[in-house]
Order: structure tokens, then C-alpha cells, then sequence
């Protein structure tokens, strides 16, 4: 007779023997998919509102494939990974629209927006209903890892950052 500590450590070699294996899966699945993702992402790019000269689609395009490569080197790591084994079990913490960009100017909002969207479309129809929540966790943590740091940088050089108004010396003064 098996004790409960056997049983919930066999429970959990298969629970991460399948999660190691859906993150597997997932990313051949997003490899296989990429012309598909790069085609609707386009779509849903051109459909936004442009906002600046900086978020014309015809110049974000060529960003896409660069874009995609960086998330799924992000998937491959250990965050997604650790979402993946969780299964679901644990709500994440996403990151809100605010949170990435204060003045909302920032070209990259609705890059990466659509990105997300495009990455979610395209792997859904994929998914075992047991997969969908941890798979569409990590793929959205993971897009929103790459987001933030893209959006960061961009934002740094913001003139409409609240503390940009100031001068670097009253910044610095202010500061200390």
C-alpha cells in the first residue's frame, strides 16, 4: 500500500513529466505557427489607431520576427517553465496597460498588445482543455516579460515622463 507522501510525490513527478512535456509542445507549436502568428499579429497592428509616426505598422513590421524570437527565448526560460509546472494552480500577476507607459504615447502599447493577442489566437484552437490556463499564462507572462522591457526602454528617453519636465540638476537636487 502506497503511503500519501508516495502517492504525492508520484503525483508530482507526473504533473511536472507533463508540464515538461506540454512546454515542449507548446514550443514547437508556436515555432510551427510562427508564419501564422506573424501574419494576423500584422493584421491586428494595422487595425490600430496609429498614434505617432513612431507606431506606423509599416515600421513595426520589420520589428516582429525580432520581437518573436525574444518571447519565445523568454518562453524557454525558467519563469515560463515554473508557470507551466504550476499548472494553473496559482493566479499570475499580469502587468496593467498603467503600469507599462504613464502618458500612454508610447508606440509599443498597442505592438505588444496585439502581439499578445495574436500569440493567444493562433495557440488556442491548439490547446487540451487542461492545458489552456497554465499554456496561456506562460505565454502571456512570457510576451509581457519582453513587453515591459521594450516599453522601459522606450519610456527612458519619454518627454512626457512626469519627471521630465524638470532639469537634470533639479532632478538630481530634488532627489537627494
Amino acid at each position: 500500500m502506497r503511503t500519501l507522501r508516495q502517492t504525492m510525490q508520484s503525483d508530482s513527478s507526473a504533473l511536472l513529466a507533463f508540464s515538461a512535456q506540454m512546454h515542449d509542445n507548446l514550443l514547437r507549436t508556436l515555432q510551427g505557427l510562427r508564419p501564422t502568428i506573424l501574419e494576423q499579429w500584422e493584421v491586428l497592428l494595422r487595425a490600430e489607431p496609429v498614434t505617432s509616426p513612431l507606431a506606423n505598422p509599416d515600421s513595426l513590421v520589420y520589428l516582429m520576427g525580432w520581437t518573436l524570437d525574444r518571447f519565445l527565448a523568454t518562453l524557454r526560460g525558467p519563469l515560463a517553465r515554473r508557470r507551466l509546472a504550476e499548472c494553473g494552480s496559482n493566479k499570475p500577476a499580469y502587468i496593467e496597460e498603467k503600469e507599462l507607459c504613464a502618458c500612454k504615447m508610447n508606440p509599443l502599447l498597442a505592438y505588444f498588445a496585439t502581439a499578445e493577442q495574436a500569440l493567444i489566437q493562433a495557440v488556442l484552437p491548439t490547446l487540451q482543455p487542461r492545458e489552456r490556463e497554465a499554456v496561456l499564462s506562460a505565454v502571456r507572462l512570457a510576451m509581457q516579460a519582453v513587453a515591459k522591457r521594450e516599453i522601459d526602454t522606450f519610456c527612458a528617453v519619454c518627454q512626457r515622463r512626469p519627471d521630465s519636465a524638470a532639469s537634470p540638476a533639479t532632478r538630481c537636487a530634488s532627489a537627494h
